[in-house]
């Protein structure tokens, strides 16, 4: 078990106190890099929170959609990231090849794509998918 607090509640208290404490102190001409980081505070704080679990899963989805197994589904982050990398590449290749155009699997790809970006915004700007589902 790690100490507290972690590195997720780290993250949010640097920005609390950046957001806070600090950028109203700062020239209006500094408060748009300041806010920008305390975005990015944010998004690491969400993307350590979750872990991999998104990329797993969506490695799992494109196993399935494409019938293809991808190596290297184990604890080790690059190699998950290069397994994905190489799933995407085959799912561009369908797509461009006109594999994907007809009925369900048109369907099944659309809800993959949909799913992966809702992910990528829930973790980026979790508020637009609030306003917008």
């Amino acid at each position: 078990m790690r100490d507290q607090p972690t590195g997720e509640g780290l993250l949010e208290t640097a920005r609390a106190v950046l957001r806070d404490d600090l950028i109203p102190t700062l020239p209006s001409d500094k408060r748009h890099a300041a806010l920008m980081i305390a975005n990015a505070l944010s998004i690491a704080a969400r993307q350590l929170k979750h872990g991999d679990a998104g990329e797993r899963a969506e490695l799992a989805a494109l196993e399935r959609l494409l019938s293809e197994p991808f190596p290297a589904r184990t604890d080790d982050a690059p190699a998950l990231r290069n397994a994905l990398v190489a799933a995407n590449r085959s799912l561009s290749q369908w797509i461009r090849a006109g594999r994907s155009d007809d009925g369900n699997l048109r369907d099944s790809v659309r809800a993959h794509l949909d799913a992966v970006i809702r992910r990528k915004v829930a973790e980026s700007n979790p508020k637009y998918l609030g306003a917008k589902a």
